[in-house]
Protein backbone atom coordinates (compact mmCIF):
# COMPACT_ATOMS: atom_id res chain seq x y z
CA UNK A 1 0.00 0.00 0.00
CA UNK A 2 2.82 2.42 0.93
CA UNK A 3 4.53 1.60 -2.40
CA UNK A 4 1.32 2.42 -4.26
CA UNK A 5 1.04 5.80 -2.49
CA UNK A 6 4.64 6.63 -3.37
CA UNK A 7 4.07 5.73 -7.01
CA UNK A 8 0.88 7.81 -7.06
CA UNK A 9 2.72 10.86 -5.68
CA UNK A 10 5.44 10.46 -8.33
CA UNK A 11 2.75 10.21 -11.00
CA UNK A 12 1.09 13.37 -9.70
CA UNK A 13 4.40 15.26 -9.78
CA UNK A 14 5.06 14.09 -13.32
CA UNK A 15 1.60 15.19 -14.46
CA UNK A 16 2.00 18.64 -12.87
CA UNK A 17 5.42 19.14 -14.48
CA UNK A 18 4.08 18.07 -17.86
CA UNK A 19 1.17 20.54 -17.48
CA UNK A 20 3.47 23.51 -16.79
CA UNK A 21 5.81 22.61 -19.66
CA UNK A 22 2.79 22.38 -21.99
CA UNK A 23 1.53 25.80 -20.86
CA UNK A 24 4.93 27.42 -21.44
CA UNK A 25 5.15 25.86 -24.89
CA UNK A 26 1.67 27.16 -25.85
CA UNK A 27 2.54 30.66 -24.62
CA UNK A 28 5.76 30.76 -26.63
CA UNK A 29 3.94 29.66 -29.78
CA UNK A 30 1.18 32.30 -29.54
CA UNK A 31 2.99 35.61 -29.01
CA UNK A 32 0.95 38.79 -29.40
CA UNK A 33 2.01 40.43 -32.72
CA UNK A 34 1.86 43.80 -30.98
CA UNK A 35 4.63 42.82 -28.56
CA UNK A 36 6.48 40.15 -30.53
CA UNK A 37 9.89 41.55 -31.50
CA UNK A 38 9.74 39.73 -34.84
CA UNK A 39 6.80 41.96 -35.76
CA UNK A 40 7.81 45.20 -34.06
CA UNK A 41 11.11 45.40 -35.94
CA UNK A 42 9.46 45.22 -39.35
CA UNK A 43 9.25 48.50 -41.28
CA UNK A 44 5.68 49.26 -42.30
CA UNK A 45 4.80 51.13 -45.49
CA UNK A 46 2.35 53.11 -43.35
CA UNK A 47 5.21 54.80 -41.47
CA UNK A 48 4.25 58.48 -41.73
CA UNK A 49 7.80 59.53 -42.63
CA UNK A 50 7.69 57.52 -45.88
CA UNK A 51 3.95 57.43 -46.56
CA UNK A 52 2.42 58.77 -49.78
CA UNK A 53 -1.14 60.00 -49.29
CA UNK A 54 -2.73 61.01 -52.62
CA UNK A 55 -4.08 64.56 -52.57
CA UNK A 56 -2.41 65.24 -49.22
CA UNK A 57 1.26 64.50 -48.65
CA UNK A 58 4.53 62.72 -49.30
CA UNK A 59 6.37 61.95 -46.09
CA UNK A 60 6.41 65.00 -43.86
CA UNK A 61 5.60 67.48 -46.64
CA UNK A 62 1.93 68.31 -47.17
CA UNK A 63 -0.19 70.09 -49.75
CA UNK A 64 -0.93 73.68 -48.61
CA UNK A 65 1.96 73.58 -46.13
CA UNK A 66 3.63 76.95 -45.71
CA UNK A 67 6.93 77.08 -47.57
CA UNK A 68 8.70 78.58 -44.58
CA UNK A 69 7.96 75.36 -42.69
CA UNK A 70 9.22 73.35 -45.67
CA UNK A 71 12.47 75.29 -45.64
CA UNK A 72 12.85 74.66 -41.92
CA UNK A 73 12.40 70.93 -42.49
CA UNK A 74 14.47 70.47 -45.67
CA UNK A 75 16.82 73.46 -45.69
CA UNK A 76 17.52 75.50 -48.79
CA UNK A 77 16.81 73.72 -52.11
CA UNK A 78 19.71 72.46 -54.21
CA UNK A 79 18.12 73.74 -57.44
CA UNK A 80 14.95 75.30 -58.70
CA UNK A 81 13.21 77.85 -60.85
CA UNK A 82 10.90 80.75 -60.02
CA UNK A 83 8.82 83.32 -61.89
CA UNK A 84 5.59 85.26 -61.44
CA UNK A 85 5.09 84.15 -57.86
CA UNK A 86 5.44 80.46 -58.74
CA UNK A 87 8.44 78.25 -58.02
CA UNK A 88 9.93 74.77 -58.11
CA UNK A 89 12.37 73.88 -55.37
CA UNK A 90 14.45 70.70 -55.79
CA UNK A 91 16.24 68.79 -53.02
CA UNK A 92 18.67 65.99 -53.89
CA UNK A 93 19.29 62.90 -51.81
CA UNK A 94 20.72 59.37 -52.19
CA UNK A 95 18.51 56.31 -52.13
CA UNK A 96 19.94 53.83 -49.63
CA UNK A 97 18.57 50.90 -51.66
CA UNK A 98 20.66 51.40 -54.80
CA UNK A 99 22.78 54.47 -54.01
CA UNK A 100 21.15 56.41 -56.84
CA UNK A 101 20.55 60.15 -56.59
CA UNK A 102 16.91 60.98 -55.93
CA UNK A 103 14.88 64.17 -56.07
CA UNK A 104 12.22 65.76 -53.94
CA UNK A 105 10.67 68.60 -55.94
CA UNK A 106 8.08 70.97 -54.52
CA UNK A 107 5.95 73.34 -56.53
CA UNK A 108 4.61 76.38 -54.71
CA UNK A 109 2.72 79.58 -55.43
CA UNK A 110 1.08 82.40 -53.52
CA UNK A 111 -1.14 81.18 -50.73
CA UNK A 112 -3.85 83.79 -51.32
CA UNK A 113 -4.56 87.16 -52.91
CA UNK A 114 -2.48 88.98 -50.28
CA UNK A 115 0.62 87.59 -52.06
CA UNK A 116 2.62 87.61 -48.84
CA UNK A 117 3.43 83.92 -48.49
CA UNK A 118 3.71 80.73 -50.52
CA UNK A 119 2.32 77.27 -49.88
CA UNK A 120 2.80 73.82 -51.41
CA UNK A 121 0.76 72.92 -54.48
CA UNK A 122 2.59 69.78 -55.68
CA UNK A 123 5.15 67.35 -54.27
CA UNK A 124 7.19 65.12 -56.57
CA UNK A 125 9.63 62.37 -55.60
CA UNK A 126 11.84 59.84 -57.37
CA UNK A 127 12.86 58.07 -54.14
CA UNK A 128 11.85 54.42 -53.78
CA UNK A 129 11.43 54.61 -50.01
CA UNK A 130 8.18 56.58 -50.28
CA UNK A 131 5.16 54.27 -50.58
CA UNK A 132 1.39 54.47 -50.59
CA UNK A 133 -0.51 52.57 -47.92
CA UNK A 134 -0.85 49.74 -50.45
CA UNK A 135 2.93 49.67 -50.93
CA UNK A 136 3.05 51.39 -54.34
CA UNK A 137 5.96 53.62 -55.23
CA UNK A 138 8.78 54.24 -57.67
CA UNK A 139 9.49 50.90 -59.33
CA UNK A 140 5.89 49.67 -59.24
CA UNK A 141 4.23 48.76 -62.55
CA UNK A 142 1.48 50.51 -64.47
CA UNK A 143 -0.87 47.60 -63.72
CA UNK A 144 -0.23 48.04 -59.99
CA UNK A 145 -1.22 51.71 -60.07
CA UNK A 146 -4.14 51.20 -62.46
CA UNK A 147 -5.56 48.56 -60.15
CA UNK A 148 -5.33 50.94 -57.19
CA UNK A 149 -6.54 54.03 -59.08
CA UNK A 150 -8.97 52.96 -61.85
CA UNK A 151 -9.41 56.54 -63.12
CA UNK A 152 -5.66 56.82 -63.84
CA UNK A 153 -5.45 58.29 -67.35
CA UNK A 154 -2.70 59.34 -69.71
CA UNK A 155 -2.28 63.08 -69.25
CA UNK A 156 0.81 63.88 -71.28
CA UNK A 157 3.98 62.54 -72.89
CA UNK A 158 7.40 64.16 -72.85
CA UNK A 159 10.66 63.63 -74.66
CA UNK A 160 13.92 64.26 -72.85
CA UNK A 161 16.81 65.94 -74.65
CA UNK A 162 19.31 64.09 -72.50
CA UNK A 163 17.68 60.66 -72.91
CA UNK A 164 15.98 58.66 -75.69
CA UNK A 165 13.24 57.58 -73.28
CA UNK A 166 9.68 58.86 -73.53
CA UNK A 167 8.11 59.83 -70.23
CA UNK A 168 4.40 59.12 -69.93
CA UNK A 169 2.46 60.92 -67.21
CA UNK A 170 -0.69 59.25 -65.90
CA UNK A 171 -2.93 61.17 -63.53
CA UNK A 172 -5.75 60.43 -61.12
CA UNK A 173 -7.48 63.78 -60.65
CA UNK A 174 -10.05 62.23 -58.33
CA UNK A 175 -7.38 61.07 -55.87
CA UNK A 176 -4.69 63.69 -56.44
CA UNK A 177 -1.80 61.50 -57.56
CA UNK A 178 0.22 61.49 -60.77
CA UNK A 179 2.71 58.83 -61.83
CA UNK A 180 5.49 59.02 -64.42
CA UNK A 181 6.42 55.92 -66.38
CA UNK A 182 9.27 54.92 -68.64
CA UNK A 183 8.06 51.77 -70.29
CA UNK A 184 6.04 49.84 -67.72
CA UNK A 185 7.94 51.05 -64.65
CA UNK A 186 7.12 54.08 -62.54
CA UNK A 187 9.97 56.55 -62.17
CA UNK A 188 8.36 59.35 -60.15
CA UNK A 189 5.25 60.12 -58.13
CA UNK A 190 3.57 63.49 -57.75
CA UNK A 191 0.93 64.32 -55.16
CA UNK A 192 -1.23 67.30 -56.06
CA UNK A 193 -4.47 68.99 -55.13
CA UNK A 194 -7.55 66.88 -55.82
CA UNK A 195 -9.35 67.94 -58.99
CA UNK A 196 -6.31 69.64 -60.52
CA UNK A 197 -4.16 67.97 -63.17
CA UNK A 198 -0.47 67.61 -62.33
CA UNK A 199 0.70 68.62 -65.81
CA UNK A 200 -0.77 72.11 -65.46
CA UNK A 201 2.63 73.11 -64.06
CA UNK A 202 4.72 70.08 -65.05
CA UNK A 203 6.44 71.80 -68.00
CA UNK A 204 8.13 74.32 -65.68
CA UNK A 205 9.88 71.57 -63.71
CA UNK A 206 12.57 70.66 -66.23
CA UNK A 207 13.39 72.74 -69.33
CA UNK A 208 14.90 69.63 -71.01
CA UNK A 209 11.46 68.05 -71.18
CA UNK A 210 9.49 68.75 -74.33
CA UNK A 211 5.81 67.91 -74.52
CA UNK A 212 4.90 65.52 -77.31
CA UNK A 213 1.88 66.91 -79.13
CA UNK A 214 -0.47 64.16 -80.45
Amino acid sequence: MRLFKMKFKHLQALMIATFFISCQSDTAGSKDPATDSTHSTQVSSTDSSILVIPGKSIGTISIKQDMQLVSQALGEPDAGDAAMGKAWGIWYDTDSADQQRTEMAIYSSYKDSSMTSHDVKQIRTTAKRFKTEAGLGVGSTYADFKNAYPDLALEAQYSNQSSPDTIKVYDSKQKGISVEFIGNTSTAITVHEIGKAANETYFTYNPDLKKIVP
